[in-house]
This record gives C-alpha cells, structure tokens and sequence, in this order.
C-alpha cells in the first residue's frame, strides 16, 4: 500500500492522478490494458472513493484513460500533441517519431465562391480540392481537405501526392513554401454517418475542427484547409512568449 502524506497541502486526488500518469509513462499500467479498479485503488493510496473517482474521472477526461461499461477503466492510446506551427502533417509525425498512413480520399476541380474569398482569388478562378484521411496504427485520427488555387497546383501535379507522400513538397518544388499561418480551433461534433463511421466513432462524438489558411512569403494565401481531429488522439500545445 502507499500511504499519501495527507498533511501535505496538494489535494488527495491529484496525488493520485500523478501515481497513475507516473505508471503509464513508466509502463507500469500499459496502454489498452486494464487499471486497478476503484476499490483496489483505494485500498493502494488509502483514499476515499470519492477521492478515487475524481482522478479517475480527470484523467478519463484528459485522455489518458478509458472507460467500458462493465468492463473496467483501461489506459488509452497517447495523444499526438500537436504544435501549432507551419510543419506538414507528415513531417510533423516524423519528427515524433510516429508513422502515418495518408489515404487520398479525393482530388477534384471546383469551383467555390465562399472557398475563393479566402483564398483570395477571384470566385471564376479554379480550386484542386485534396481530401486526404490520415492514420497512425490503421487507426483513422484526421480528415484534411486543402484547397489550393489551380494556377499554383493543378489536378495532375495534385495527383502526384500519392507517390511523394506530402503536399507541401510537391508544392515546394514550385517555389511555394509556408511563411505565416492563421488557425481557428472549435469543437464539433460527428453527426454525420459517413463521418463517424469514417472514424469508426459513435454519433455525437466530439472533435477538433480547425480552418485554418497558409501563406507564402509574399504574404499571398495559398491553401484553405479544413481539418477534422479526433480529439481522443490529439492534444494542443501552445507556446507563449513575453514581448519584454
């Protein structure tokens, strides 16, 4: 049993809630198997069940643990935590030392006139549309759809994506690099059945949607995205500086 110093003033439930974090990263608790349950847990940190039931609910709700009805609380999958910076998807889980898969669900010539406001061109001008479903262990966690003008990618070099594996290089070797984006985070929800069952999810589940539009160094906006994360899988993580 390990007895929690109750004088110390750091409340009971976070004292646990860092045990248990402290045995997942050190592979005490692994991830999709079961933890101890609510008594066992008590009886470990000699706690109240209220106590108990506050960290296991805090940590279920940050994502470090799952429930099933009947079954037992279980340790979840991690979270991607995801820099807001201009890198690629593909570069970005590189550099993580994670390996996705990218499905090209679509590649399509449009036109949109809402789409080519803030793309910034005119609503006559063609779009290449690139819907793209990204997966990390066969499991699908984002769906992208970017919207680039056709005169700086067309339907045949946006065709080339499957064999170079990332959008942004193919549009690399045409002088187009990101300098500047802006990014707008929501949360939604699956209603859709063709979404939740894309994302092998319920109804009504919860995800992060993110517009977000990219720029190149002239300051001229290259690419509309519409992003749809699974917030289950995905974490956000900004960094803030002092202008002094």
């Amino acid at each position: 049993m390990i007895a929690i110093n109750k004088n110390i003033p750091i409340p009971l439930y976070y004292r646990v809630k860092e045990d248990i974090i402290n045995k997942i990263k050190d592979g005490t608790y692994k991830v999709e198997e079961k933890v101890p349950s609510e008594n066992e847990l008590q009886k470990i940190h000699n706690v109240s069940s209220i106590t108990v039931r506050k960290a296991l609910t805090d940590l279920v709700n940050e994502g470090y643990l799952y429930r099933i009805q009947g079954k037992g609380t279980f340790v979840a999958k991690p979270k991607i935590n995801r820099m807001l910076n201009l890198m690629s998807f593909t570069d970005e889980l590189k550099e993580k030392g994670i390996e996705a898969e990218t499905r090209v669900i679509e590649i399509k010539a449009i036109l949109d006139e809402t789409i080519a406001e803030k793309l910034n061109i005119n609503k006559d001008n063609g779009i290449t549309r690139i819907k793209r479903l990204r997966l990390v262990d066969g499991v699908p966690i984002a769906l992208q759809t970017s919207h680039i003008p056709s005169n700086f990618l067309s339907i045949e070099e946006a065709g080339l994506i499957e064999d170079i594996g990332s959008l942004y290089k193919i549009l690399e070797t045409k002088g187009i690099t990101p300098h500047s984006a802006k990014e707008i985070y929501n949360i939604s929800i699956l209603e859709e059945k063709a979404m939740y069952t894309l994302f092998g999810q319920k109804k009504g589940t919860p995800v992060f949607d993110v517009k977000r539009i990219t720029y190149n160094s002239s300051g001229v906006p290259f690419e509309y995205a519409e992003s749809i994360l699974r917030w289950d899988r995905y974490s956000i993580e900004v960094e803030l500086k002092s202008e002094y």
